[in-house]
């Protein structure tokens, strides 16, 4: 979906702009906590820090009402279109949507198409959004030029999707809910003039070109600061706890602490691209005392200590397809089996921030 002068369709890569737009605070990284002793669980679980704040209950009304989704290799919410609906990835990883009408009992109809580009009228996705231009594929994916609109809430221990407005809900209310804020200010907002330029998170990127409107956050993986893209597309079910990692945070990680990531090459992979070429992805056990901290500049929210660390060998003909195997900054991905562990995200594009649950 584009909306003229509010929304940028782009790839993972980076949004092609007109106009820098004022420049943005960056997150600030934060100093990792001191590594866990005594009671370090060693037997895969995650786990946190003590809890300062009160614990996750129930989510305040103000996130709006509670729609059911089903968890396969991600979130998928049925979506109508006209008189038929169909299951669609919600998608925090891309910022284009589209859209297969095969798998529509009644398929849709287009009023227009732009080769692939296709405009749409009468979708409900909480409430209706006029006419669309949805990309043809072979799946149905809802990404962030739908998810920068509005404040998104995905319960995953209910399996429920909330949609509220800008403002519905204080901070005091999503922390007495238990959640704690991460920023992602200058990469995942409203205002994509506020975006970051690309460049800044790989060298020699064009200057009109700013990065992909999707979550980062600051975190810690082995005690190495970098960006750890929040990607519920991202289907880590062969390996639970999969962290795609790029270059320049493995060799961050390896400068600091040789002996931090050990060599587990049963469990390579090979990842398709877009350029249909394959992507090696080696993998690696954290040795013991090293685990993933996701936090803020205030303190740790949750650790876990069984992560499955896989680098990414971005080929150079798959440097096209953009992505953080082509950033020079480090960076990391996390998928599904994260964030059901932590049970609730709740999506701010608005405070440009991602509330989590906290550790318990």
């Amino acid at each position: 979906m584009r909306f003229s002068g509010a929304l940028l369709f782009c790839s993972l890569a980076a949004c092609s702009s007109s106009s820098a737009g004022p420049a943005t605070t960056p997150p600030e990284s934060f100093a990792p906590e001191a590594p866990p002793t005594g009671s370090t669980p060693t037997d895969g679980a995650h786990h946190g820090p003590p809890a300062n704040g009160p614990t996750y209950t129930a989510l305040p009304d103000c996130l709006g009402t509670p729609v059911p989704f089903a968890l396969t290799t991600g979130p998928h919410l049925d979506i109508g279109f006209g008189n038929g609906k169909a299951p669609f990835l919600i998608d925090f990883g891309t910022t284009g949507s589209s859209i297969d009408p095969s798998t529509f009992a009644t398929p849709p109809t287009a009023s227009s198409c732009d080769g692939s580009f296709c405009k749409y009228d009468g979708i409900d996705f909480f409430g209706g959004w006029g006419t669309v231009t949805l990309q043809t594929s072979t799946a149905n994916v809802i990404g962030t030029d739908f998810l920068s609109i509005g404040i998104w809430t995905l319960d995953y221990a209910k399996k429920e999707m909330r949609n509220a407005t800008k403002g519905a809900c204080s901070d005091g209310a999503l922390a007495a809910a238990g959640l704690a804020p991460l920023s992602t200010a200058g990469y995942y907002t409203n205002v994509v003039s506020t975006l970051k330029p690309q460049s800044d998170l790989e060298n020699g990127a064009p200057s009109n070109v700013t990065v992909a409107n999707v979550p980062l956050v600051h975190s810690h993986l082995a005690y190495v600061d970098a960006l750890f893209m929040l990607d519920t597309g991202f289907d880590d079910s062969v390996t639970p706890h999969a962290i795609n990692v790029n270059q320049a945070l493995y060799d961050a990680i390896v400068a600091k602490d040789p002996k931090a990531l050990v060599r587990d090459p049963g469990r390579d992979l090979t990842l398709s691209t877009c350029a249909g070429v394959s992507e090696p992805a080696e993998a690696y056990a954290l040795a013991a005392g090293n685990y993933l901290e996701l936090g803020s500049p205030t303190g740790t929210i949750e650790n876990f200590v069984n992560a499955e660390v896989y680098v990414k060998k971005t080929p150079d003909a798959a440097k096209s397809c953009g992505g953080i195997g082509t950033w020079t900054t480090p960076a990391a991905q996390l998928g599904t089996s994260f964030f059901s562990d932590l049970g609730v995200l709740v999506f701010d594009p608005y405070a440009t921030q991602v509330w989590i649950k906290r550790a318990s």
